[in-house]
Order: structure tokens, then C-alpha cells, then sequence
């Protein structure tokens, strides 16, 4: 093994369209909502947060996946709790 394969040994590139398993539980950030739904980006994955209202924007939640659509890197979860603030929030 070379010592170029050796210092990338573990390494793996993140992915810019994460998928999301149906039942998996996530934190994320709100970035915007309509009142009763919100919505995060993981990188271009949009999930659409159902129960997020206004009072969740910029915070961290936590949420249930409950539908992701692979092709289109988009899905759907119910707001679990809220977890954290903002880092720039303040």
C-alpha cells in the first residue's frame, strides 16, 4: 500500500443529494415555513417538516423521516422536538 492510499485510507467524499430512510430520526435546521409545515435542506435534499411551525425557524429539530423520493431528493417528516438554537441566531 502506498503512503498516498494509506493517508486517504477512511476517507469518503460527503454526497450533495443525501438519501433518507423512511423511520430514521434527523436533526436539522428550519430554513423557512408556511405556518403549519417547514422546510430543511440537507445539502440539495429538501425535506418538507410537517408541524414546524413559525416558531421553528432557524432552530434545530429533530425529525422523523416519513417519505423520501430518491430521484427527486425530496421527503417528507414529522417534527419530533425542537433540539437546539442557531449558531447565528441572536
Amino acid at each position: 500500500m502506498s503512503l498516498f492510499s494509506k493517508y486517504l485510507k477512511g476517507w469518503q467524499f460527503r454526497a450533495n443529494r443525501p438519501t433518507l430512510e423512511p423511520g430514521s430520526e434527523i436533526d436539522v435546521f428550519v430554513a423557512e415555513t408556511n405556518g403549519t409545515s417547514g422546510r430543511a435542506y440537507i445539502g440539495d435534499t429538501e425535506l418538507i417538516v410537517n408541524g414546524a411551525g413559525p416558531e421553528t425557524v432557524e432552530k434545530q429539530v429533530r425529525v422523523r423521516v416519513t417519505d423520501f423520493d430518491e430521484t427527486t431528493a425530496t421527503g417528507q417528516g414529522d417534527l419530533l422536538e425542537v433540539v437546539g438554537e442557531s449558531s447565528y441566531s441572536g
